[in-house]
């Protein structure tokens, strides 16, 4: 007469050894698999299809894992070349359209130079590149100008004290910078590499002229 035979339980197996973190890797996940086949009812064994998709799922987590790393190799070597590229404009003249600029709690002070009298507008970023204020100056003749800022958006509504960025648009026929000089240095950012010119903390793509 043929006996059931029943899967151990897994106390008499001993704990499967955790890894210590609160989601699964892809060695977790195969230990599991083993686990499962090693203590299934040769009376009732796995299921084909259900073991295919286990198998199926453990082939996606490591495919994924792959290419996150393969992503992750790619940044860095990005970041590696801004910077290489970056250094060799150091020491050199140049001008750009755009700065940041801190905001106080009682607001801020936007400068720019104009070089040819016309109409600018100011576009004022927040952390996100998203435009939260645009103002409009008309410059008279060339110099340097500064246009206060409240601290507002444009729907009127204060906005947290903190780094901003803004950039100066000419209109009919104005030319104007928001900042000029010799760049001295770079910072990598969230937002990629950042140049000192002069003063000024200014973004890569807002450099008009290097050299």
């Amino acid at each position: 007469m043929i006996q059931s035979i029943t899967a151990p339980s897994a106390s008499s197996t001993g704990p499967v050894a955790s890894s210590g973190n609160a989601t699964l890797g892809k060695q977790d996940f195969l230990k599991l698999l083993i686990t499962q086949l090693r203590n299934q009812d040769p009376l009732n064994p796995l299921d084909q299809n259900q073991f295919l998709a286990q198998t199926a799922q453990f082939t996606s987590l490591e495919n994924l894992q792959n290419i996150s790393g393969q992503l992750a190799e790619m940044n860095t070597r990005a970041q590696s070349q801004a910077l290489t590229q970056g250094a060799s404009l150091l020491g050199k003249p140049a001008t750009a359209v755009g700065r940041d600029v801190f905001l106080a709690t009682s607001g801020a002070s936007l400068e720019f130079t104009v070089q040819a009298p016309g109409d600018v507008q100011l576009q004022i970023l927040d952390a996100q590149n998203t435009v939260v204020r645009q103002l409009a100056t008309k410059a008279d003749q060339p110099g340097v100008y500064d246009v206060a800022w409240d601290g507002l958006d444009a729907a009127g509504q204060s906005l947290s004290p903190g780094v901003y960025h803004y950039r100066v648009v000419p209109v009919g026929g104005a030319l104007a910078v928001a900042a000029q000089g010799t760049l001295s240095g770079m910072t990598p950012g969230a937002t990629g590499v950042v140049y000192h010119l002069g003063n000024a903390v200014v973004r890569a793509d807002d450099l008009i002229t290097v050299g």
